[in-house]
């Protein structure tokens, strides 16, 4: 923002050294970056922050340096102003979206005599950077960099039926703007039209065929309030940018949206005449409220490390025009609409850190603080990626943002949606991390990196009830490149880490996103927390995905809840175990779950969980039969086992295979 120092003295009396007073702006928050001198004049670059949009004017800035400099802030007398005809009778305002046009006001001067600006007014707008273009243009820029409030002047008779409609942009409407550019026109913009056609683009840029010419004799002069995301996203697609667009993105002050258009017709007035029609065609759906925030003396002393009295943070507070008054022991404070900044208790303390001065508050030559140990839910975490860790897998770290047909591959079609207008991609909140780590598997893939397994620990928002907002809670996700079994074991080996004490179990069940015949549901104390298996060909295909992808996703919370990651002793075994491996021959439809079922049932202290080896399909095993080889593992803890004891033990669970399945041992 630049700021004439000339200009500035307008509104308050600024007599210290130039020095001086870009330290001070620097102090409370406006840093300088340039000071240029000319002739005439000093300039002042200074640094706005985009929460500040008050101080993207020159009464903003004053306002700020009377304040530090308990000085008399002066901003300009309008008074009453001569009028002649009634404004409703000359025009109408028609706002359609108030969403995006919260308040909309017209007004109207007959008769003015359009020609060049005087020569005051063109050095101030060239000390901010604009030129002059003639007495109207200018006083509604002159306004734009006094006010911070953006205004455009219409040519009155090029309007159809003189009137304002507000709405959005329709698919196919062009408009040339007053820079002649050709702007192509689509619903997701704002724009402003006559009875006809579009005008202006709403708060980035007027038009050509309206704009004030020479031969202008009646103008409409619009002040208005426009949503800032959506005049981002208008600027952004139609590569227009402005100082009234930059304004407008950072908000304007909704009701000094009136005193500007009065500031404006005051100036018409006195540079080219004309004839004021009295009131203001005005549309304002929701008239601003001020908010109160109200601030404790004591905790605004306690968060900035030093003591400012009450009274004097009640001063400070009203040299802001912060209307404090004391009340219960706390400072209540009216917000005032320019300064939608102050939302806060904080806020309000920082206002009184800025002019009480950063300088003040006392620096230590060593700060403490409390070390604390690793809470319970991080060590958890923290093991379980380190053994995911230790079985191949990296970690990854997603975005939470999909896109709507990712969630509809993965079953849900009732998902938590940022507005488009907003964003029209990846806009979903994910109901899984899968998606997320499967773009993960392209990129990677992209690069040359086939062989790809990654493990993510986040939040994942699936629908809740209906009308109810999504759940939320932490998933565990993995995918690999590699063997679904290998990917198992690694599910098993985490899960057996945090929680070895609740046994995990893995039952066939088919899954949206998962192949046919690979779909698992993972289950933990018989309550199903995740799924497992291989991506289905459309999910494969959708991610343009060249090798098949297992994946694994997990409620985290119920590992968490039953995590004992503190390891209890177990003495080493003195005596070696007898291992024997079992091929038996099964139908197609056996499972490994009946198979180790049917197994566990045969009552053998002695002997281990069974372990799965592989399954064989082909000769000499008939057609519809399969060979499933497994491994029994047996340890006697006071002796060493005989092999004929274990034998016998083979037997009893070979009987019991073979009556419970019909299976046959493989020679």
């Amino acid at each position: 923002m630049r700021v004439s120092l000339n200009w500035l003295t307008d509104y308050v009396d600024v007599s210290v050294p130039i020095a001086e007073l870009t330290d001070l702006l620097r102090r409370i928050g406006l840093p300088v970056e340039e000071v240029i001198e000319t002739d005439t004049d000093i300039i002042l670059d200074v640094e706005v922050t985009s929460n500040r949009s008050d101080c993207l004017g020159h009464l903003g800035i004053a306002r700020e340096v009377a304040a530090a400099l308990e000085l008399e802030f002066r901003p300009p007398q309008i008074g009453e102003l001569p009028t002649r005809g009634d404004v409703n009778e000359l025009t109408r305002v028609d706002v359609l979206d108030p969403d995006l046009c919260p308040r909309y006001t017209a007004r109207v001067i007959r008769g003015v005599s359009v020609g060049p600006s005087p020569r005051w007014m063109i050095e101030r707008l060239e000390a901010t950077g604009l030129r002059g273009i003639n007495n109207i243009v200018d006083v509604t820029n002159y306004v734009l960099m006094e006010y911070s409030q953006p205004l455009h002047s219409f040519d009155y008779d090029k309007l159809a039926e003189n009137r304002i409609v507000v709405r959005r942009g329709r698919s196919g409407e062009h408009m040339i703007s007053i820079d002649e550019t050709k702007c192509n026109l689509d619903d997701s913009m704002l724009i402003i039209a006559d009875a006809a056609r579009p005008v202006a683009i709403a708060g980035v840029m007027g038009g050509l065929t309206t704009e004030v010419a020479e031969q202008t004799t009646n103008v409409l002069i619009e002040s208005a309030q426009f949503d800032p995301l959506a005049v981002r996203r208008t600027s952004r697609k139609l590569g227009i940018m402005s100082e009234s667009n930059y304004r407008f993105e950072r908000g304007v002050d909704p009701v000094g949206v009136n005193a500007a258009s009065l500031r404006a017709c005051q100036l018409i007035l006195q540079l080219a005449g004309g004839e004021l029609a009295e009131g203001v065609a005005d549309a304002w759906a929701d008239p601003f409220r001020p908010p109160e925030v109200a601030l404790r003396p004591e905790r605004c002393n306690a968060l900035l490390g030093m003591d400012v009295p009450t009274e004097r943070q009640v001063e400070i507070l009203n040299r802001l025009g912060l209307s404090p008054r004391k009340a219960d022991g706390r400072i209540v404070c009216t917000i005032p609409p320019y300064r939608p900044d102050l939302t806060r208790e904080v806020d309000l303390i920082e206002e009184v850190a800025r002019m009480a001065g950063y300088d003040k508050i006392p620096v230590a030559a060593e700060v403490s603080h409390p070390v604390r140990g690793e809470d319970h839910a991080s060590r958890v975490r923290r093991l379980a990626a380190q053994t995911l860790s230790a079985a191949g897998l990296d970690e990854a770290i997603t975005f939470s943002f999909i896109d709507t047909a990712e969630a509809e591959l993965f079953g849900q079609d009732r998902t938590v949606t940022v507005d488009k207008l907003t964003r029209k991609t990846n806009n979903v909140l994910r109901p899984t991390v899968i998606p997320s780590l499967l773009r993960a598997c392209k990129t990677n893939q992209d690069v040359g990196s086939a062989d790809v397994a990654l493990f993510e620990l986040a939040s994942c928002f699936p629908p809740g009830a209906e009308g109810q907002l999504p759940d939320e809670y932490t998933e565990l996700g993995m995918v690999s490149t590699g063997r679904l079994a290998d990917l198992r074991g690694a599910l098993e080996a985490v899960a057996g880490r945090i929680a070895p004490d609740a046994p995990i179990e893995i039952r066939e069940a088919p899954a949206a996103h998962l192949a046919e015949g690979t779909g698992a549901e993972v289950l933990l104390d018989g309550q199903k927390i995740g799924t497992l298996g291989i991506i289905s060909q459309a999910v494969q295909h959708y991610y343009g995905l060249e090798r098949p992808v297992a994946a694994a996703a997990i409620r985290f919370e119920p590992l968490l809840e039953r995590a004992a990651p503190t390891r209890t002793y177990q003495p080493v075994p003195k005596f070696p175990p007898i291992r024997r491996d079992l091929s038996v021959v099964v139908d197609e439809a056996v499972t490994w779950r009946q198979l180790s079922d049917a197994v566990a049932a045969v009552d053998q202290p002695m002997r281990a969980p069974a372990e799965y080896v592989t399954t064989y399909r082909g000769a000499p095993v008939a057609d519809g039969r399969k060979s499933v080889t497994l491994t029994l593992v047996y340890r006697h803890p006071d002796r060493t086992l005989r092999g004929e004891e274990v034998d016998q033990q083979i037997e009893q669970v070979v009987a019991q295979l073979r009556r419970k399945l019909g299976a046959e041992l493989r020679k």
